[in-house]
């Protein structure tokens, strides 16, 4: 019985010991805009990105262009989980491609608008003996901000049809309800 003990205990402190452990030559390193603060959740859009150069306005412009990049990529995500899962209520026709193409657009446009529009959570620099300025910059969007302008995109297109008009309203009112429906 001791044997197993002594066995187990060893067993613990080799797997507690393996996962403190850094690999030989590297050490971990800590961006200044990280957890859950900076994540993005239901009600918000968020991105964080760094940027690197010699010049200190270049390093902010990198970091901005990135962090705006992967909001970018969040919008369009979403947006497109919240058609395709719309989607399947609507009735399938021979529009339904320049309807996708339209819609595709219409977001591309919205996004940015949006992204012009994202507010700075917070930016921080840093600068290197050596006099490298790296810049950590955190932006967010709210989503209910997204779903509205898609919607009164769609409510101007001369291009689309008063069906899709109605069924992109409809889309976008039911994206927001769901986001208030989680307060």
């Amino acid at each position: 019985m001791r044997t197993v003990i002594l066995y187990a205990s060893m067993l613990v402190m080799g797997y507690i010991t393996a996962c403190k452990t850094v690999p030989e030559g590297m050490s971990e390193v800590k961006s200044p805009f990280s957890g859950s603060k900076y994540e993005s959740n239901r009600r918000w859009f968020r991105a964080t990105a760094s940027g690197e150069s010699m010049n200190l306005e270049t390093s902010k412009d990198k970091a901005l262009l990135s962090a705006k990049q992967r909001l970018a990529g969040q919008i369009q995500t979403q947006v497109k989980n919240v058609a395709e899962s719309y989607k399947g209520e609507r009735q399938a026709d021979n529009t339904l491609d320049e309807y996708n193409e339209r819609f595709q657009q219409m977001t591309r446009e919205v996004m940015n608008q949006v992204l012009v529009e994202a507010q700075i959570m917070e930016t921080k620099t840093y600068v290197t003996k050596d006099k490298r300025y790296t810049t950590f910059v955190a932006l967010e969007a709210r989503k209910r901000i997204v779903y509205r302008r898609l919607k009164d995109v769609a409510k101007s297109r001369t291009s689309l049809s008063e069906a899709d008009k109605k069924y992109i309203s409809e889309m976008m009112d039911k994206a927001i309800k769901d986001l208030e429906d989680e307060d």
